[in-house]
């Protein structure tokens, strides 16, 4: 299936969705996800995050002019996705929740992307991914999330960043007190010894 081909099956209102999602899946899966996992360093996280990156592309597929450039539009959807996944693993880390996994199995991973497109029972999901993903260029290409998204991921470190630093602070101020405390009291009218040179 050429690219055209694809992005009229990603267009068309004829074609049900299970239908041009397997397509896409079939075209461009397995590039995505590798490209998933070297970003996320989790395989089932990137599995999620393919789900999602398709679900976008098919939802926004109408701001792609030009299928020539249909592959490049969808790493960088995937590239936002991803961007979006790692905020969200930092905050979910900095308020104590597990770290990333790294299963071996990942045979089942089509049949769990394709099923988490196309269920019926996941309208609401496929609808909040599209309307989550609504930021792009003129050109039609997602817009990398930048600085905002970012510092919203880092956000939950600024508490504990502020409590390091305080009780860095307060180390220092009780070395500071017992130095002051226990240097040698000179007598009163007594010469302070001067350092040889």
């Amino acid at each position: 299936m050429t690219d055209q081909d694809l992005l009229h099956a990603l267009r068309s209102s004829r074609i049900p969705s299970s239908d041009a999602y397997a397509r896409l899946l079939d075209a461009y899966g397995e590039e995505l996800y590798r490209r998933c996992i070297l970003v996320l360093r989790d395989r089932d996280a990137a599995h999620v995050v393919l789900r999602d990156t398709l679900i976008a592309a098919r939802a926004h597929i109408g701001r792609l002019a030009d299928a020539e450039h249909l592959g490049e539009w969808l790493h960088a959807m995937a590239e936002a996705e991803c961007a979006r996944r790692l905020a969200a693993d930092l905050r979910a880390f900095a308020q104590g929740g597990d770290g990333m996994s790294m299963p071996e199995n990942t045979a089942l991973v089509p049949v769990r992307v394709l099923n988490g497109m196309s269920g019926p029972e996941l309208d609401g999901y496929r609808a909040h991914v599209a309307a989550r993903a609504d930021h792009f260029d003129r050109d039609g290409f997602p817009v990398q999330p930048e600085g905002p998204l970012r510092l919203r991921g880092m956000v939950p470190l600024i508490p504990a960043a502020l409590v390091v630093v305080c009780a860095l602070l307060l180390v220092a101020l009780a070395g500071f007190v017992l130095a002051r405390d226990h240097a040698p009291a000179s007598a009163p009218g007594e010469a302070i010894p001067q350092s040889r040179r």
